[in-house]
């Protein structure tokens, strides 16, 4: 029998699953940016990462429901434990 070990993933790699599943999401008056420097890994496993959208008067409902959208779409296919941070640009 194989013994399957969790495969090491770095922040670069998910910040590219984080824009893969945002794309998605993105809607069509503005877009969502992940922030390459704002990445953080917990010891629990979780990634917080930051999302800002580039204009400031949006809705801040739709915002969040997209970002949890996200979240579970990476959870369900990828198995990881992600947070993605919404903040406002300003």
């Amino acid at each position: 029998m194989i013994d399957e070990k969790p495969v090491a993933i770095d922040e670069k790699q998910v910040v590219e699953i984080v824009k893969r599943y945002l794309e998605p999401y993105q809607p069509l008056d503005y877009r969502l940016h992940v922030m390459d420097d704002g990445v953080r890994h917990s010891r629990d496993d979780w990634w917080e990462v930051v999302v800002q959208p580039d204009k400031e008067d949006i809705r801040s409902y739709d915002y969040y429901g997209r970002l949890a959208d996200a979240e579970n779409d990476i959870e369900d296919h990828e198995g990881l434990k992600i947070l993605l941070v919404p903040v406002l640009p300003g």
